[in-house]
Parts: C-alpha cells; sequence; structure tokens
C-alpha cells in the first residue's frame, strides 16, 4: 500500500519549507525515526525522520524546491502496517514527539561515528553521490562538512574546483593559458575544449573516467574564460595559445579532440594545421542560425545571480547539479565582463556569426568526425546540426539539453572509448 508523505510543519509559526535533500535513494527501505530528508525553514535546515517504516517510491519535488506545508513530496510504500503519512493521524504532534525524543537520546549521536563513514558505509547525500559519480570523485577522499561528518553537495563541488591546474605563462609559451591534466603522459591523447562562459572543469566528469580507462586527458581554459590570463575580443583568436598548449602537453602526436558548443569554433581553427586523431563535438556552434540570445547576454554581463542562475538552467533538461555557492562564484567571475566583446562577436543580424560547415566537411574527409546533439537543447537549435557531411556520425540523445557529457556521462564515455578506442 502506498501513501503521499506531506510537508510537515517543523514549528508554529512555518508555512513553507525547501527541499535541501533527500537521504534515502528512490526503491531504498528506511525504519521508523530513520532521517528521510532535510527541510530548510525560516529558521534552521532540520532532517525529517520518518514516522514509520516503509520504502522511499519516488520524490515528487525537486531539491531546492519551496513548498507548502501539507503538500504531498514523496510516494512512500507503507506495505501492510498503518498509514502513517495519512492526512488523519496527528502528524504534527508525532513528529514533534519524534523529534524531541531524538534530540533528547543521548544514544542518538552516541550510536553515529563523528566521521563520515558510519557502521562501514560513507555517510554522503544522494545529491553528493549524484554529484560525485558526475564529476567521477572518490567520496572517500572528501571531508564532509555536514551533520556527522556527512559529504555534503557542496563538499564535492569544493573538491571538484580544487583540481590539480597548470597555468601557462604568457612569456613561455606565447598566451597565458590555463588547463587540467589527467592520465599518464604515454596513454592515448586526449584534448577538451569548453564552450562559452565555461572552463576546464565542465570536463571533469568526463575527463577523469576517461583518464581512468587508459587515455592522457587536458581540459583547456579558452582565452577570457577561467584562469586564463589572457582576454580576447573576437571568435577568430580563440585557437590562440591552444597550438602552444598542445605541442606542450602532447608534442607532435596526433591527438582525440572533444569540444563544447563554442568549443567547436576552436576545435575547428586549431585544425588548420594541426593532425587530429579524431574529433568529436558536443552541441556544437558554427551549425545553424539559431542561437539563444538571451543566455549569451546573461552570461557576458549579468547584471544579477539570479540572471545567471535561470540562464545556467537552460544548460540542461532536468536540475544542472549546481548549488546556489556555485552560481554566485559564476556570477562573480562572470560580472567581471571578460566575455562581452566576444559575445558581441558570436551573433550577426540573422543569428549565429560563425559557420564552421566546409571546415568541418573537410576534416571528416580526414579523420573520424562524431557530433552529439542534445534534442531538448535551449541555446542551439539540434535540429539544425543534422544537414553535415554523410562521412560525421550523428547521435541523438532525446532527453539531453545542450550539455550532454552531464546529463548522459555514461553513454558519452561509451562513445568516445570505442573512438579511441581503450
Amino acid at each position: 500500500m502506498s501513501g503521499l508523505l506531506k510537508m510537515p510543519r517543523m514549528g508554529e509559526t512555518m508555512e513553507e519549507g525547501k527541499i535541501v535533500a533527500w537521504l534515502v535513494e528512490p526503491g531504498a527501505p528506511f525504519k521508523r525515526g530513520d532521517a528521510l530528508l532535510e527541510v530548510e525553514t525560516d529558521k534552521t535546515v532540520v532532517e525529517f525522520p520518518a514516522l514509520g517504516d516503509g520504502t522511499l517510491i519516488k520524490p515528487l519535488i525537486q531539491i531546492g524546491e519551496m513548498v507548502d506545508v501539507g503538500t504531498p513530496i514523496a510516494e512512500i510504500d507503507i506495505g501492510e502496517g498503518p498509514d502513517w503519512t495519512d492526512d488523519g493521524r496527528p502528524l504534527e504532534k508525532e513528529l514533534s514527539t519524534t523529534l524531541t525524543s531524538a534530540s533528547n537520546n543521548p544514544n542518538v549521536e552516541a550510536s553515529a561515528s563523528d566521521s563520515a563513514q558510519v557502521h562501514g558505509q560513507l555517510r554522503a547525500t544522494p545529491a553528493a553521490r549524484r554529484l560525485a559519480k558526475k564529476y567521477g570523485a572518490d567520496l572517500l577522499s572528501i571531508e564532509g562538512s555536514g551533520r556527522r561528518g556527512r559529504v555534503e553537495k557542496a563538499d564535492v563541488e569544493a573538491a571538484v574546483s580544487s583540481g590539480p591546474k597548470n597555468v601557462g605563462l604568457g612569456l613561455e609559451f606565447g598566451y597565458g593559458l590555463a588547463w587540467s591534466e589527467m592520465g599518464q603522459k604515454n596513454d592515448a591523447p586526449v584534448l577538451f575544449i569548453h564552450g562559452f562562459a565555461a572552463d576546464n572543469t565542465a570536463w571533469v566528469g568526463i575527463q577523469s573516467q576517461l583518464a581512468r580507462s587508459g587515455c592522457y586527458t587536458v581540459s583547456v581554459d579558452l582565452p577570457g574564460h577561467g584562469a586564463a590570463t589572457k582576454d580576447i575580443n573576437h571568435y577568430s583568436d580563440l585557437r590562440q595559445g591552444l597550438q602552444k598548449v598542445l605541442d606542450h602537453c602532447f608534442g607532435s602526436r596526433p591527438v582525440h579532440v572533444v569540444a563544447h558548443s563554442m568549443g567547436a569554433i576552436a576545435a575547428l581553427q586549431l585544425a588548420d594545421g594541426r593532425t587530429f586523431a579524431s574529433l568529436t563535438l558536443l552541441a556544437p556552434a558554427g551549425l545553424g542560425r539559431r542561437i539563444n540570445t538571451k543566455f549569451l547576454d546573461a552570461l557576458s554581463a549579468p547584471q544579477s545571480v539570479e540572471q545567471v542562475k535561470v540562464a545556467l538552467e537552460k544548460l540542461t533538461s532536468g536540475a544542472n547539479g549546481l548549488s546556489d555557492q556555485a552560481v554566485k562564484k559564476i556570477y562573480k567571475d562572470l560580472v567581471k565582463g571578460r566575455l562581452a566583446k566576444l559575445a558581441d562577436t558570436l551573433v550577426g543580424a540573422s543569428g549565429q556569426a560563425v559557420d564552421i560547415r566546409d571546415s568541418l566537411k573537410r576534416v571528416a574527409e580526414e579523420i573520424p568526425v562524431s557530433i552529439i546533439i542534445g534534442d531538448r537543447d535551449e541555446i542551439l537549435d539540434g535540429s539544425e546540426m543534422l544537414d553535415v557531411s554523410p562521412m560525421i556520425a550523428v547521435h541523438h540523445f532525446s532527453k539531453a539539453g545542450h550539455m550532454p557529457h552531464w546529463e548522459a556521462l555514461g553513454e558519452v564515455q561509451m562513445i568516445l572509448q570505442r573512438k579511441i578506442k581503450v
């Protein structure tokens, strides 16, 4: 038998609450007293304990969503026992008793370890686990900041963003670029090139996965982005310094190049004079006219954190996994205005100002080329990317948006591994 768990009133003045984290995975059983989720009220963040045994069938509310008291938030399989989710039960009184009993019981804290591992199991929120899987991060190596050492989503974000980064100095390499290296130098060489307003950390998940499977991977910060010290005013300058970075990291070896969105423009510029082993473009710019100019405006000259948040939400068909803290950091970087002039050159009177179609056709006659499209892309029009050379393999992801390597990491990894043959 199933029931609907509703947002409880966790204080006399509480009228609404925000779902911060689900602490039980869908399909997982739980016992009375187990923490099911974390709720943020106007005063604090509180763990909501189960008032009976059951199994979480599915959450009905997205993480971060504000919900009125009494709103159904999850579907629960309560088995054959009493329906502790029923409206007729004194839920508020029982919840208050449960919370008070737990806080007054000296054995509650004593039964749990102060580390992130309890009874041999890692303590991490589902959001942290999903993000760690997405980025290929090792949860055991991340220090948790949550209650009793639980690893939170923000802890994973901090660990990912603090990864090793080598910065090329302008005097030494001819251009101030930054990049992240993963894998062994002698393994199959792979270069990742990010899109507009991103940096090398956008590739952390797929980069770490390929490094583990036998690739030497380099993810670069383009001019004007991330830790790169040089700014540019026109898309034609995107490749500046890239050749020197490739020579420094890979020598003369042909490299497998993976580029996203605007990064496709840089990749095709780089192909003019550099031999690739293969080329994979994800949601590439330059293969159509339509473009979400509001997205470009919001990220090139943002007026508020909220404007950036709304723009970033369009990157994926579902939740993009970025916390409020991460969005604020992105806003702090973008508000400097480094990308404003570059953005102006990407758009013309009739849409996209760049056309890579002919260059891509020539490259496809020499090496394997693939395009990966998310059919729910809100930034570019995937249907315009279909009119390409028949020599190019096109992969569709029906439920992905502009970031297939975030939304379908496993499948994108398989496509790349088959091409690289690792």
